[in-house]
């Protein structure tokens, strides 16, 4: 399993394949771009997708309708950037669920982590995290290749 860092490229041609995991976030958002404009889901779709993952505070997929899940937006708008260390378990948490959503249901080989929310960096705690929990918790017979977008 390959695991790789690189800076956000949303060019749908680029990632046709790819299981895109995200922020469960409508609206201006990336959960928009690949869900509506990369597999032309229906915006109410990704309204109430967004909104019982952000409501249940649980990650959820839209497999098999698109190949795209998503964690609660609540790690990136409402935790400081100076309090992420004291979530960083349950956000590890969400990226298991996914990893074991991906095991049982998906079956996506390849996957790309998208969690932006603005033109700012992803928080490199965040990215540490994503990286040690598919390094601890993925088989490598799991997936091929994960992607981090900074």
């Amino acid at each position: 399993m390959k695991i790789s860092r690189m800076k956000q490229d949303t060019d749908s041609i680029d990632w046709k394949g790819w299981h895109i995991l995200t922020v469960g976030e409508a609206g201006f958002s990336m959960l928009n771009i690949y869900g509506q404009h990369m597999h032309g889901v229906d915006i109410e779709i990704i309204r109430r997708f967004a909104d019982q993952i952000n409501k249940r505070n649980e990650s959820g997929s839209l497999h098999p309708k698109a190949p795209i899940s998503a964690i609660p937006r609540s790690f990136f708008r409402d935790i400081p950037k100076d309090s992420i260390k004291n979530y960083i378990y349950d956000f590890k948490r969400h990226i298991n669920e996914f990893i074991e959503a991906n095991r049982t249901k998906i079956h996506a080989r390849k996957i790309l982590i998208d969690f932006h929310v603005s033109p700012e960096p992803v928080p490199k705690l965040y990215l540490e995290a994503i990286e040690h929990v598919f390094r601890e918790k993925a088989n490598q017979k799991d997936f091929d290749e994960i992607v981090l977008f900074l």
